[in-house]
This record gives C-alpha cells, sequence and structure tokens, in this order.
C-alpha cells in the first residue's frame, strides 16, 4: 500500500486548483499525502469535511488511513473513489452515504467580448431572510421552475451577491456569488434560466456578466454543478472555465453504525 504521510498545513501544494482557489488555508486542520493524493481536514460550510484531490487510487489508502482520526461528517473525494472502498476497505466504504457526484471548475477570465445579453446583466437585491429585499421573492420563483435542487437560496447568509436578468417584473435568469469555503474566489451557484426561455443565451450571459464584474476585485471565479448537467458543461467550457476535479461527497456515518 502506498504509504500515507501528514503534511504541514501550511505547506499545502500551490498547484492544485481547489486549494488554491476555493479554500481558505485558516479553516484547514490537518493535511495528508498519498501518492500523487492531497487530503485536507476542513472547517466547510456543511461541516468538517474531508476532501482529497488527486486520483482515486491513491485516494483509497489515505481515506481508510485518516478517516478515523480526522473524524469528518463529510467526505469530497475523487470521483469513483466511494465505489473503490467499497470494494477494496469494505468496513470504511460502508460509512459513506448519499451525498452528490459534482464537478469543479475555475476561471480568471471572462470571454473577451461581451456576450449577446450581458449588458442587462444586473445585481439583484435579494436581501436578508430576516429583511427580503424586492428580487427575493422573484428569484425564490424561478429557482423553483428552473433549478429546485439549487444549493443556495435568497437570504443565505454565505451568497456575497445575486446576478440576473429581468423581463418585466420577472427574473428570467440568475446566479448566486458565495464564499462558502473562505477562499480568495467567489463561487458561482444556482445559475438558473427560466425553462420557458432556455436555449436563448440567458444563461451564458448571466454567468459571464457576473464574472466579468466579480473579476474586478478577485483573482478567480470558480462554479460547481452536477456531474449529471451535460447542457451546462458545455455552456461553462464555451465560456472558458477550466474544469480541474470531478468529485463524490458523501455522509460519514460513525464506525458502530455502519456495522450495525
Amino acid at each position: 500500500m502506498t504509504e500515507v504521510r501528514a503534511l504541514p498545513v501550511e505547506r499545502l501544494p500551490e498547484d492544485v486548483p481547489f486549494l488554491r482557489w476555493h479554500l481558505a488555508p485558516s479553516r484547514v486542520h490537518g493535511a495528508w499525502r498519498c501518492g500523487a493524493t492531497t487530503g485536507v481536514l476542513a472547517d466547510r460550510r456543511r461541516g468538517r469535511s474531508l476532501v482529497v484531490l488527486g486520483p482515486a487510487d491513491d485516494a483509497v489508502p489515505l481515506v481508510a488511513a485518516v478517516l478515523d482520526d480526522a473524524a469528518p461528517a463529510l467526505v469530497t473525494l475523487p470521483r469513483g473513489t466511494p465505489d473503490r472502498l467499497r470494494e477494496q476497505v469494505p468496513a470504511v466504504g460502508a460509512r459513506l452515504v448519499g451525498g452528490d457526484d459534482w464537478d469543479w471548475a475555475w476561471t480568471t477570465s471572462a470571454p473577451a467580448q461581451p456576450l449577446s445579453g450581458e449588458e442587462h446583466v444586473v445585481v439583484l437585491d435579494v436581501g436578508t431572510r430576516e429583511a427580503p429585499g424586492p428580487d427575493a421573492a422573484a428569484v425564490q420563483e424561478l429557482l423553483a421552475a428552473a433549478s429546485p435542487r439549487s444549493s443556495v437560496q435568497p437570504g443565505d447568509a454565505h451568497a456575497r451577491a445575486w446576478f440576473g436578468l429581468r423581463r418585466g417584473d420577472r427574473v428570467v435568469a440568475c446566479v448566486a456569488a458565495t464564499g462558502d469555503d473562505g477562499g480568495p474566489a467567489p463561487h458561482l451557484a444556482s445559475v438558473a434560466t427560466h425553462p420557458d426561455l432556455r436555449g436563448r443565451g440567458l444563461g451564458a450571459a448571466v454567468t459571464a456578466g457576473a464574472t466579468r464584474h466579480l473579476l474586478r476585485e478577485a483573482p478567480a471565479v470558480t462554479l460547481g454543478m452536477y456531474a449529471d448537467n451535460d447542457v451546462a458543461r458545455r455552456m461553462y467550457t464555451r465560456l472558458g472555465w477550466t474544469w480541474a476535479h470531478r468529485f463524490s461527497s458523501r455522509v460519514v456515518r460513525p464506525a458502530a453504525d455502519a456495522a450495525a
């Protein structure tokens, strides 16, 4: 088995996009290296997480070696790692349940030329959960119709800004910029276009407009999307985003529960 060794948290590799742009070093409590794989234990928005970056072959021994001591509530692993753990280390694999498969991308530039419709992208006022802004209801209505699995809703405290396109009193496309894990790059989420208006470039326009706006002050912008959303993948690729990580996120059950 490949050796798993502890890594000083102040010496995390700078060439791993997720560590460079998404995750604040101050939130990292432990780090390990196994072959070409790096694992970090970090406080993330949804709880303490073990994030492993690199090939699944090296992720399997790393997770098996550190899961008990790290005691994360969640894991985010290279795609395929949960299945390999169930096959190779069943006692560990049985503890990983639920979750989603998703892809993570980044960019340091918006399209060279503004897209058609991008000039109409505006910053929306959704307010807070306690004091909703004038655009909150319209964004909630859009997300309910277009993207019911959206991970960010109006009023969520970690959403730094919302961007959108309006048609009359409706918001017909939107995207949220969040600061989930404290890194230097804002993270795009809840990208949505009303189902009646898809195929007209509104999603690309609102994404490009938000990205251009955010890059005025940030070194990069990141995003995550469900792995089965091939339409969105093609759009982001056309906009010049770089796909860096293919993840499987799972909840970690206590060992006693998994054995029951």
